[in-house]
């Protein structure tokens, strides 16, 4: 079925900030040391989405990066203003991704052969469901990584800035 989006001026800083916190609770809980940092500019332009979707695709890739980093490391989460968009980068310093699984890794279902991956819980169903957000919102979603152990990840999207008429 459609979803219905509730399209609105949204702050992505505080939205960001208040799932990075969720995050860094559930590290605490689970006592798994690492470290979240922000890099958010305090001038960044509102963008225009719907306020539960876009905190579901920000979780998403924040608790990934958190589930595939091992102790010790880092999530690091900025954003920018591109020319009409905003871009987030989350990016970790986990396990990375394969050149050839960086093609499939938004695919449903698709988890790639590490066993690290393996051992997480998860279906895969996430990303494929954020890419399906992010474009249902006229944005874009990617990834890059080296393919190396411990050079992580970054994922990044991109929302439209919010237009006032």
């Amino acid at each position: 079925g459609k979803v219905d989006l509730n399209m609105q001026s949204l702050r992505l800083q505080d939205l960001i900030a208040e799932v990075v916190a969720e995050i860094e609770q559930l590290a605490k809980e689970e006592e798994k040391p690492l470290t979240f940092t922000l890099e958010i500019p305090g001038d960044l332009p509102r963008v225009r989405g719907d306020e539960e979707r876009v905190r579901q695709i920000v979780a998403n890739l924040v608790s990934n990066a958190y589930h595939y980093t091992p102790a010790g490391g880092h999530v690091h989460v900025s954003a920018r203003r591109l020319a009409d968009e905003v871009q987030v980068d989350v990016r970790d310093d986990g396990i990375g991704i394969s050149p050839q699984d960086q093609e499939r890794v938004f695919e449903r279902f698709f988890r790639g052969e590490d066993p690290l991956v393996i051992a997480t819980s998860g279906t895969g169903l996430g990303l494929s469901i954020v890419q399906q957000l992010v474009e249902m919102h006229h944005g874009r979603i990617w990834v890059e990584s080296a393919g190396i152990p411990g050079k992580g990840s970054t994922f990044s999207f991109t929302l439209p800035q919010y237009q006032t008429d």
